[in-house]
């Protein structure tokens, strides 16, 4: 072993790291003055109002562009994330893709570089236009894996109060696009009212606007299609707390109003929505400059102490008492005030199920529930495969109680609702999978981008886990790690990898290098439990489990369909794939432009393996270097993190490993698989989800004329072919755009080479500096609820009350402390939330001590979904315990951001 272990290694090396680096990152945050110029206030008066978290988006956009620029700091970045995008794996396919490929290609490496030049040149005249170009190359690459959230542009979202759907009056007609509350209002008075579509926004055709609006701000979207599905809202998203694209989840500035036109001549003014995400406690922030020090530089203003005193021993003592005494009183009787379990969604769309997860719900952590209808029609929704803990047993349980269930009450069709499934666990869609298909070895074939650092990483760990035994604490760390070769299967032999060379090949496509394809070896326990990634013990996909019976398949391929609204990704995106190519199960896809022709059910990313860069990959890092050190190994070919905890970065992700079928080289994000049926959402449909299921069921079993004109017959359920559509049938390409005149103009410059040179840029950084990571960290206490016995909460409504909140006291050595503490509201485990210049977390140490480790400030208190973790206002009366923060993807945030529209 090296030192105790690797892990307790590298904790001593990264610690020492942070607490030496920040002193001399003071000089850095410094520029030349510009000439004295009245300085904007707009982002002191955001900080300022804590009881909202929406303004005007033209006051967001004067703070965003009132916030200056520093090109060395810029510069810095840019090099860390260009050293971490050679490990994206669909850079040559990006740059030439083949013609399955709907979206315009896009070199990102060049891209970079372009950037560089910009910065070199004096394009950037402040911070948001280097972050809105560099937004704008990601969201290019249009893969939801490739994604990050950071400095400025990863505190706010724009939205407008008016959602939308997009609906067609009878199901065979073009939908037309309405307020999403006048289709409610509507079905309520039983049709007797007709809402008026909206045929005009700011003037201009309001497709062609939507159309727009949608390649610029929509995510990962393989097709326009897509792109044009996530700016609609839905209730499969309002259940998980996320808002449509154009409800809140846009990225760019849209302007300061917005004109909708209705085709009965009628017309509205509003104004659009600028959302603030980002930690409430930011100390007295006024100016452009504070918040460049805040949000890009994570530090907290010279004045602030955002850490309170530390507890003398008496008021230690006084609390362990105060709680010694709670914890003796009589449990409180259950009274009309307390909330039940949820047993099914709150929201009009959905019925209520008769099979549902326990806890059901994105703060309880339970997605699943089923439904048997009439006409013997069973539906199974799965709206994540994100589960934690617990709640993975409980889920495979629930998948396994409902086809049976279905089996045994006669039901003889089952429809899998996938609607705005963003992903989640891949072991959890092959247990599911499993369950309907238990004699099908599922292929799931996956490769790496083969480059040098790769190599070098994966050398070394793998040889490293190849020498050490099962007892050692590294062992178990490592078994599933991306970079250990010899704990999976070779998809050409279905043998263990028997070295690193014979798992990195590298085998040459498309004029790139890629390792040997692998498959997760599922029969190994110890390595389904580890991948899960979910904080679980002991899970076993079904049918891998030797001590358990085969189980009998219930329900042909043929009385089964996948319901998908396009908006399907990652770990949704290898559930199709096995359930369609490897099951024969059809799919019917639901939404899309106001076109006929066909579309993919699966319209978001196909790759499977989200790979955090500012989390995951930096340790991996950092790992393979303690390894190289002690072997006395230089470190050549891996990237230099030496400035990777300069910018204050929410969450960095890229796509790690393609997904590739057997005996092909195109991955599945570069293929073309249109649904076997398309069908448009009508008023009865797009807000009563029995009334869709039905209609989809019909569409595909007895009423094929429900389908789309022209939208049947090129789906493959032949796992080695694809057909690609006429092309008067598939969706154009979006160009580029911006609705922003000058940023359009640097944007434009990255994708046609164009050059903009403006003048050099100088900026007024105020000189606040970094303080040293606090010795002590103390959350302050939760209240005793003054109406409920045993139950606390906490005053600050940003705050969570965690009942098993310990820190480390200032005694020698450190000891850990229990106590309940109101701590900062987090979304996903393992990832920041606040200033990573404040804040950790008491670990216990190999060797029964405690200790304050690392930098991450909060405690994630549900752990969820998605990437990422932000600190969200939450408005109404004080957060009690076991409420969660809300969860976001990208620049999204809030089950509902706008409190006067009508949920449906």
């Amino acid at each position: 072993m090296l030192c105790r272990s690797l892990f307790y290694t590298l904790f001593c090396l990264l610690w020492a790291s942070v607490t030496n680096a920040a002193p001399s990152r003071k000089s850095t945050a410094s520029l030349t003055k510009r000439e004295a110029q009245p300085q904007s206030t707009a982002c002191g008066d955001i900080v300022r109002d804590a009881s909202v978290n929406q303004f005007p988006a033209s006051k967001v956009y004067e703070c965003l562009t009132s916030v200056p620029f520093n090109p060395a700091v810029a510069s810095r970045f840019l090099k860390y994330y260009k050293d971490s995008t050679q490990f994206q794996s669909t850079l040559a396919y990006l740059k030439s893709p083949p013609a399955s490929y709907l979206q315009p290609p896009v070199d990102l490496l060049a891209g970079l570089e372009v950037i560089q030049t910009r910065i070199d040149t004096g394009a950037f005249e402040n911070q948001y236009e280097f972050e809105a170009t560099l937004q704008r190359l990601i969201y290019a690459a249009h893969d939801d894996h490739f994604d990050i959230a950071w400095g400025i542009t990863g505190v706010f979202a724009f939205g407008t109060r008016y959602r939308i759907v997009s609906v067609s009056e009878d199901g065979i007609e073009l939908p037309q696009v309405y307020v999403a509350s006048d289709i409610f209002q509507s079905q309520q008075d039983g049709g007797v009212w007709k809402p008026s579509p909206i045929v005009t926004l700011d003037g201009e055709d309001a497709t062609k606007y939507l159309t727009r609006f949608a390649a610029e701000n929509s995510i990962g979207g393989r097709e326009s299609h897509t792109d044009w599905q996530q700016l609609m809202s839905s209730p499969a998203q309002v259940i998980q707390g996320i808002p449509s694209v154009w409800g809140g989840g846009a990225t760019f500035y849209p302007g300061e109003k917005l004109v909708i036109g209705f085709k009965n001549d009628s017309k509205v003014t509003t104004e659009w929505q600028g959302i603030f995400l980002g930690d409430s406690e930011t100390g007295a922030l006024e100016t452009g400059g504070d918040f460049y020090n805040s949000f890009v530089l994570g530090y907290w203003p010279a004045s602030y102490d955002p850490e309170p005193a530390p507890e003398t021993e008496e008021e230690e003592e006084e609390e362990q008492e105060d709680e010694s005494a709670a914890s003796t009183q009589p449990v409180a009787t259950p009274t009309s005030t307390t909330i039940p379990t949820p047993t099914g969604w709150s929201n009009g769309a959905y019925p209520s199920p008769d099979i549902a997860q326990e806890n059901l719900g994105y703060l309880g952590g339970g997605f699943l529930s089923g439904y048997y209808l009439p006409d013997d029609i069973a539906v199974l929704s799965i709206p994540s495969f994100q589960e934690y803990g617990d709640t993975v047993d409980e889920y495979s349980a629930t998948v396994g109680r409902f086809i049976e269930t279905a089996h045994s009450k006669g039901m003889k069709k089952i429809v899998i609702d996938l609607q705005r499934n963003m992903g989640g666990d891949a072991f959890l869609a092959i247990d599911t999978f499993k369950q309907f298909f238990p004699k099908i070895d599922p292929y799931g074939g996956s490769r790496l981008r083969a480059h040098p650092a790769a190599n070098v990483m994966g050398k070394a760990m793998t040889d490293y886990f190849d020498n050490i035994t099962s007892d050692d604490y590294d062992y178990t760390y490592l078994y599933a790690n991306e970079w250990v070769a010899s704990t999976r299967l070779n998809a050409d032999t279905d043998e263990r990898f028997e070295s690193w060379e014979e798992f990195f090949g590298p085998h040459v496509s498309n004029g790139d290098s890629f390792t040997t394809t692998q498959r997760y070896n599922l029969e190994d326990p110890l390595f389904d439990t580890l991948a899960l990634e979910a904080y679980t013990e002991g899970f076993i996909v079904s049918g891998y489990d030797k001590s358990v019976a085969e189980k009998t398949q219930l329900f042909a391929a043929e009385d089964i369909v996948i319901l998908t609204d396009g908006v399907c990704a990652s770990t949704c995106s290898m559930f199709v794939e096995m359930m369609h190519n490897e099951g024969g199960v059809k799919t019917v896809v639901v939404g899309g432009r106001p076109s006929y022709g066909p579309m993919q059910a699966v319209g978001l990313t196909r790759g499977v393996r989200s790979y955090g860069i500012d989390s995951q990959l930096d340790s991996d890092i950092a790992e393979t270097q303690a390894i190289r050190d002690f072997n006395s190994q230089p470190a050549d070919f891996l990237p230099d993190r030496s400035t990777a905890l300069e910018v204050e970065i929410t969450y960095a992700t890229l796509n790690l490993r393609d997904q590739v079928r057997k005996g092909e080289e195109i991955p599945l994000q570069f293929q073309y698989d249109a649904a076997d049926c398309r069908i448009f959402f009508t008023p009865d449909t797009v807000i009563n989800f029995s009334n869709l299921w039905k209609y989809a069921a019909d569409a595909m079993w007895t009423k094929p004329e429900l389908c789309v004109k022209d939208s049947t017959g090129y789906a493959n359920t032949d796992a080695t072919s694809t057909k690609l559509p006429p092309a008067d049938l598939l969706p154009a390409q979006i160009p580029v755009e911006t609705s922003e005149v000058k940023l359009g103009t640097i944007i434009n410059g990255i994708f046609n080479s164009n050059s903009r040179l403006g003048s050099g840029i100088e900026a007024d950084i105020t000189g606040k500096t970094a303080s040293e990571p606090p010795a002590v960290i103390v959350a302050k206490r939760c209240q005793p609820d003054p109406d409920i016995t045993n139950e606390y909460y906490c005053p600050d409504v940003n705050k969570y009350c965690d009942v098993s909140y310990a820190y480390c006291s200032t005694t020698t050595p450190p000891k850990r402390i229990p106590r309940k503490g109101c701590v900062s509201l987090c979304s996903y485990v393992g990832y920041q939330c606040g200033k990573k210049t404040t804040g950790g977390t008491c670990v216990a140490l190999p060797d029964n001590s405690y200790q304050l480790q690392g930098t991450i400030r909060g405690f994630c208190a549900t752990p969820l979904r998605r990437k990422g973790a932000v600190c969200p206002k939450v408005a109404g009366k004080p957060v009690k315990e076991g409420e969660a923060a809300i969860p976001r993807k990208g620049r999204r945030d809030g089950d509902e951001l706008f409190e006067d529209m009508e949920e449906y």
